[in-house]
């Protein structure tokens, strides 16, 4: 089961953060950068984590976005 998170990181995206995390939504506002995706588990979190760090980029939330409930 793939959970969704919310990972927000300061800076704003250039070509090369882009082209790093292409399986991924960036959505850049004032001066931070927000990444949206759904990850198969833990080490696939982390992964993405390392590559933020990689980049010098500091990281200031991870945040799993709450499922919705299905209407029936």
């Amino acid at each position: 089961m793939t959970q969704t998170y919310e990972i927000e990181f300061r800076g704003e995206p250039g070509p090369a953060i882009r082209a790093a995390f292409p399986e991924f939504e960036l959505r850049p506002m004032q001066g931070m950068t927000r990444l949206y995706g759904e990850f198969v588990d833990q080490a696939a979190l982390h992964g993405v984590i390392e590559r933020i760090n990689s980049f010098g980029l500091e990281l200031v939330g991870l945040h799993l976005v709450a499922e919705e409930a299905s209407e029936q």
